[in-house]
């Protein structure tokens, strides 16, 4: 359902469509989907979301002033789809209190694994078309995403990574994955922008899903409120949260990987450490 034929741009080249939905407040009603690409049945996908749509920590809610730009994965269980989604502030409602905005697309796992679509683009698209339409409800179109050309040279999962982590963590939490698929990981990134925690993100889930070929996780790009917490397998934060005995949390700088490979996936660990060299071997779009 995510994905409808590749289309030409008007200058940009191929685009791929995606259904989207905007979750947010109406007056008088309060929190709902208030608007769909047409013919989207945005209930299939609302258990993904249910709870924490706007997993928005009671301190950065209070702060009117302070920007939001939340991103959160969700990957459907068949493993055709993924759920990106976007948080920002949403108009304040009818007592003045402040609110917040869920913009999510469903896309097609496959296009994001072969490298024709990116994160990051995803994500951009979601931006672009919120500030064309900050006050949409109803029936929408579907999203343009741009696609890397067909004839462009393969893209590189993970590159630029080495910015964000170091080895060591990047190392850790792989095994972790490879270990256990449902741990959770908090990957703790002080003194980060919004910004850069976002790019760790997209960095690291691709290259890990893509380039290393690990499950895809639940993943968000900062702390959220801890009722939603365990939604997620991993989070990027700027700090520590309160958490149960389920999780651990690593330091991005970490200086020395704190637990021992994962028997028989040495292929793994070798796509890690070109992309943190920045080699040529650097994991290509399969």
């Amino acid at each position: 359902m995510g994905l409808t034929e590749p289309a030409r741009g008007p200058a940009d080249g191929d685009v791929a469509q995606f259904d989207h939905w905007v979750y947010g407040v109406v007056p008088g009603v309060g929190y709902t989907s208030k608007a769909f690409s047409k013919g989207l049945d945005a209930g299939l996908y609302d258990p993904y979301l249910r709870g924490h749509y706007t997993p928005i920590r009671a301190a950065a809610a209070q702060t009117l002033d302070a920007s939001i730009d939340l991103r959160m994965i969700h990957p459907i269980r068949t493993g055709r789809e993924i759920l990106v989604s976007r948080v920002t502030r949403g108009p304040l409602d009818e007592a003045g209190r402040p609110t917040f905005t869920n913009h999510t697309l469903v896309a097609t796992t496959e296009l994001f694994r072969t490298g024709r679509v990116s994160l990051d683009g995803a994500f951009r698209a979601l931006e672009e078309f919120e500030a064309r339409a900050p006050d949409a409800q109803g029936e929408l179109g579907l999203l343009d995403v741009r696609m890397r050309p067909e004839t462009a040279s393969p893209a590189h999962f993970g590159a630029g990574i080495h910015r964000h982590l170091t080895f060591p963590a990047l190392e850790t939490l792989a095994t972790r994955i490879m270990l256990d698929v449902n741990s959770r990981t908090l990957m703790l990134c002080r003194n980060t922008t919004p910004e850069a925690r976002n790019a760790t993100l997209n960095l690291a889930y691709e290259l890990l899903a893509w380039g290393c070929g690990l499950p895809p996780l639940t993943a968000i790009s900062d702390a959220p409120r801890a009722s939603a917490l365990n939604f997620f397998n991993l989070v990027i934060s700027p700090r520590g949260v309160r958490s149960d005995s389920t999780w651990a949390i690593l330091e991005s700088a970490l200086a020395e990987s704190v637990l021992p490979r994962a028997a028989e996936r040495d292929e793994v660990y070798q796509v890690l450490m070109a992309a943190m060299r920045q080699s040529p071997d650097l994991p290509l779009a399969r």
